[in-house]
């Protein structure tokens, strides 16, 4: 074996340790200034879309999932078995969208 082959492998791997480890600790190293000065602004993290939109996604992703299994064992014949599921799929998918619905206009109500 050439000393080479082994040597590259081991720095990428020190290095790919090395350089995230230290930017973590430079981060860490600025919070602790700006703590004890009492600068310190925490980071709000930001929310990724309206209220329940997680609901929404989830629920179309299983509906979606629900569909194309039961169309393909119903109206494909393509397995039988796999149409029970589709259907478990389906309404667990619709039940996700009209909660994230009915979520939506309770936070727009006020109520």
């Amino acid at each position: 074996m050439d000393w080479v082959t082994i040597i590259i492998p081991l720095v990428a791997i020190v290095l790919g340790i090395a350089i995230p480890l230290s930017a973590i600790w430079t981060e860490y190293k600025r919070d602790k200034v700006l703590i004890e000065k009492g600068l310190y602004q925490p980071k709000q993290p930001k929310p990724l879309g309206p209220p329940g939109w997680g609901l929404l996604l989830g629920g179309s992703i299983l509906t979606g999932i629900g569909i194309a299994l039961t169309v393909s064992a119903f109206i494909f014949q393509i397995g039988k078995p796999i149409g029970i599921p589709g259907f478990i799929f389906l309404f667990i998918g619709i039940a996700l969208i009209v909660v994230y619905f009915v979520a939506k206009k309770r936070v727009g109500t006020g109520n």
